[in-house]
């Protein structure tokens, strides 16, 4: 944390510039003043122009620096795919330009596992902004630095076992079945064509995900697969889709992260940060009054808040805070990710209606082998759908690339490619899910990509979705569970087709840094007859 000694000579240095800048009581002159701005913009100026011809100092292949303003018109997965096809090949990385953050494009995938796995703790930082102190939300495991990660994954890791998971299991399979009859309910009598209706399946899906998190994270039935989009959902997608800054100024954050920190700069919208912390702090003085315990995500943070030694000392735990920016986390990523990943699927699966039949055959088996019941054991032998779910992530990777800062200066075994201190680094994930070398004919949906014969065929790091090495999504295991149950309660009961609204191909939001719809998925839902219900444990 910064030392109170800081925030004072922060504050104390803006008060002295406001006062220089007030017309009610000036304390220089206005020429001088004039001037003053004139020479720190020229300064400024000749700064940046250096760091743009970084690149060009260095004889480096580089992208222009014209791509930011592309940024405005392209999505990042085009300017990705085309800088990756174009320098693929000139050397293990490329110079890339984000704003005035020197970026090295990593196009070579030996660099890829290095920077990931054996020389992970030169690249420990994703380079991400946050200020815990100005912005607490800001504060989680994903966008915290070395040592805060470090910290909170060392805290956080035991919630996220197969074990814990295994205890949430029957949480999400309660969901899945009121999915299931959400579906029928939409459906009703059907329509002209049949007994079935267009449906808006990104919609749909965003509120099953919601309804799960809510009650593995709070314990709060969102009801929302029923009733109005509940404030959950509002709340998270304004920060998703509806950003606080437009990207130039959160470019300028990001690439200042220590000028921005001075200032103050946030980057989660005030009535986020309120929701959450209220949510929170509600939410843990009903479970202290009433003692109630649900072995849910936020009873497993309130554990490591509360803990204590052999001698029943207490050990330094979660803040209020910090339990706040780990669920706002934990609902982001929940919700988003595994809502985008099943609409990509159905999308996906009704466009093949073969690959559809071949799933639901591969789903029915499994369960007849098991009397019609859904086990946790059973997700795990439906090797067709997890095969699926990959090759739907290999297409749509819902972030579509992965960022690492430079510790300290890292030398490529080439004189000429050394990595300074500070420099960002950018691994082209979608790139490299459709290089042909690792995947032929990348735009063709094939599941048969991922059997473990295929996927031993490849070398590793070519398939990244949740990342890979010591950094990598620590909510994987949870979010391919919450994505197969729903996906298995879905096309047990139904049979997905594209219709008239379904847009192929499918664009994409410009406004969002994830891989999602720009306009939502829409597909035409019809009954599977004689489809028998699922048994709950």
């Amino acid at each position: 944390a910064a030392s109170p000694h800081w925030w004072y000579l922060r504050h104390n240095a803006l008060s002295k510039l406001f006062s220089l800048c007030s017309l009610q009581e000036p304390t220089m002159d206005v020429s001088v003043l004039l001037g003053l701005l004139i020479g720190i913009a020229l300064l400024i100026t000749i700064w940046f122009l250096r760091q743009q011809s970084y690149w060009r100092r260095r004889g480096i292949p580089h992208s222009k620096p014209i791509v930011l303003m592309s940024m405005t018109t392209k999505h990042v997965v085009q300017i990705l795919r085309e800088s990756y096809q174009q320098f693929k090949g000139t050397g293990p990385f490329a110079g890339f330009f984000l704003l005035a953050a020197n970026s090295a494009l990593i196009v070579d995938l030996e660099l890829v596992k290095k920077i990931l796995v054996k020389d992970f703790n030169y690249f420990s930082d994703r380079g991400l902004y946050n200020n815990a102190h100005d912005d607490p939300l800001s504060g989680n495991m994903f966008f915290a630095e070395v040592d805060g990660w470090k910290r909170l994954r060392a805290k956080l890791t035991p919630t996220f076992t197969s074990g814990k998971m295994k205890n949430m299991f029957h949480m999400v399979n309660a969901v899945g079945e009121r999915f299931a009859e959400t579906f029928y309910t939409r459906i009703g009598d059907g329509d002209a064509v049949g007994h079935g209706k267009v449906l808006p399946i990104s919609d749909l899906t965003g509120r099953y995900t919601t309804d799960t998190i809510g009650t593995c994270a709070f314990g709060i039935e969102c009801n929302s697969l029923n009733a109005e989009t509940p404030d959950f959902v509002l709340v998270t997608n304004s920060f998703v889709h509806r950003r606080r800054h437009n990207k130039l100024i959160e470019g300028l954050i990001f690439s200042f992260p220590r000028i921005a920190r001075f200032l103050g700069m946030r980057i989660i919208s005030q009535h986020v940060h309120d929701f959450y912390i209220k949510l929170v702090e509600d939410t843990l003085e009903y479970r202290k009054n009433s003692k109630l315990r649900r072995n849910d995500f936020l009873d497993l943070l309130i554990d490591i808040r509360e803990r204590e030694d052999a001698d029943g000392k207490r050990i330094e735990g979660l803040s209020v805070n910090e339990i706040a920016a780990q669920t706002f986390l934990i609902f982001l990523a929940g919700f988003e990710t595994s809502a985008t990943t099943m609409s990509f699927a159905l999308y996906l699966l009704a466009q093949h209606p073969d690959i559809q039949e071949q799933l639901r055959r591969d789903i029915n088996e499994v369960l007849a082998a098991n009397n019609e019941q859904l086990t946790y054991e059973c997700v795990k032998q439906m090797r067709y759908l997890h095969q699926v779910i990959c090759e739907t992530l290999r297409m749509y990777p819902i972030v579509p690339n992965l960022m690492r800062k430079a510790q300290a200066h890292y030398d490529t075994g080439d004189p000429k490619y050394y990595i300074e201190k500070g420099t960002l680094v950018i691994i082209p994930t979608i790139a490299i899910h459709y290089d042909p070398q690792y995947y032929p004919d990348p735009e063709r949906f094939e599941p048969a990509r991922f059997t473990a014969e295929e996927i031993q065929r490849r070398p590793a790091c070519t398939w990244l979705p949740f990342g890979e090495g010591p950094r990598n999504c620590i909510g994987m295991r949870f979010g391919r569970m919450q994505t197969s149950i729903g996906l298995i309660y879905l096309l047990r009961h139904f049979r997905f087709s594209v219709a008239a609204e379904t847009e192929i191909p499918c664009p994409l939001a410009k406004v969002s840094c994830l891989v999602s719809p720009a306009n939502g998925i829409q597909l035409r839902v019809d009954r599977v007859e004689g489809a028998q219900p699922i048994r709950r444990e």
